[in-house]
């Protein structure tokens, strides 16, 4: 005789409820992330970033530290110099860059871009001079380092020129890096030039001043991440979490001076000492949920009028769109 097993009426019953849920549950994962605000799955997120610079240190750090891998994103920093960040966003080749200068200005020329939060809000260039130089009006006449003509160094050069009426006279020599015009500056080629943190602190090696940190005078956002008005639109919950993790970072750069001294330390090569003087003189550049003010975002976009050739008045929502990084921040704060 044939043995049989049947289900118990109840058992049957709870076996369809649980199918039912879990094909509900399914379902709606399935519309939840093809409207892009579903949980993110494991995703490798490709970042065009410049030279290591302390202007995106918390995104680093929220590489080093692994908020970005907790949230389900593997990073990927692909170093590639500032211009072609704009084009590998087009052609997806990158996902989102830590360079917003092109990818702003390609947007203000109406490129589908935007600009979706900033690291530093403020400058973190600093203006060395010889050590005979003691005040910024000396260098009244004198020489004085920048890129070329129509770069961030040399836009803060004629800011100065002009701030501190250093009149006519003075000269802007056209020095690429923030290295090269060290060594002009030491060599006595020029008399003073713009570097990156944390270069002033081997200008002071080298017997050179620190005469003024350019943050002060130009509260200019510097760094942050930007990408594709695409994937805004498509992959929103993944851009969420990115900017989630972001925030992580700028929350530990803020808090957590010895750990960000210890990164500092081994990305830039630096001693203990060094690490420390680099993180206290950039620790107040940095934004505290990547959101920059009214009058940081109108400096920005001064700046990027006149050094980019930008025609016209640029429109704030042409280039920027933070509503995504008000979100993050808001979700951060209600879980706290």
């Amino acid at each position: 005789m044939t043995r049989r097993s049947f289900l118990k009426p109840s058992s049957l019953s709870m076996l369809v409820i649980f199918t039912m849920a879990w094909l509900a549950g399914l379902l709606a994962r399935a519309e939840s992330q093809e409207k892009g605000l579903g949980p993110v799955s494991r995703a490798k997120i490709r970042i065009a970033v410049s030279a290591p610079s302390l202007s995106y240190l918390p995104i680093h750090v929220a590489v080093q530290k692994g908020f970005f891998a907790k949230r389900g994103l593997e990073i990927e920093m692909i170093q590639m110099a500032a211009g072609l960040s704009a084009p590998a966003l087009l052609n997806q080749a990158v996902d989102y860059t830590t360079i917003p200068s092109g990818v702003a200005t390609a947007s203000a020329r109406g490129a589908p871009l935007k600009v979706i939060s900033f690291a530093s809000v403020k400058l973190q260039h600093l203006l060395i001079s010889r050590p005979e130089i003691a005040v910024v009006t000396d260098l009244a006449g004198k020489r004085i380092g920048a890129g070329g003509f129509g770069n961030l160094p040399s836009y803060e050069v004629r800011v100065l020129i002009d701030k501190y009426r250093l009149g006519p006279n003075t000269t802007i020599v056209p020095v690429n890096s923030s290295t090269d015009r060290l060594i002009a500056t030491q060599r006595g080629t020029i008399d003073a030039g713009i570097v990156s943190a944390p270069l002033d602190l081997k200008a002071e090696q080298l017997g050179l001043r620190r005469l003024l940190h350019m943050g002060t005078i130009l509260p200019i956002p510097q760094a942050g991440l930007a990408t594709t008005e695409e994937k805004l639109k498509k992959r929103r919950g993944e851009v969420i979490e990115l900017l989630k993790a972001t925030i992580e970072g700028l929350d530990y750069t803020w808090t957590q001076r010895d750990g960000v001294i210890d990164i500092i330390a081994r990305w830039m090569s630096l001693d203990s000492s060094q690490a420390g003087k680099a993180y206290d003189s950039v620790r107040e550049t940095f934004s505290k949920n990547g959101i920059p003010s009214e009058e940081q975002a109108k400096a920005y976009i001064s700046m990027l009028t006149a050094t980019a050739g930008l025609g016209g008045e640029v429109s704030p929502q042409a280039i920027f769109d933070f509503s995504l990084a008000a979100q993050a921040a808001k979700e951060m704060a209600e879980k706290k």
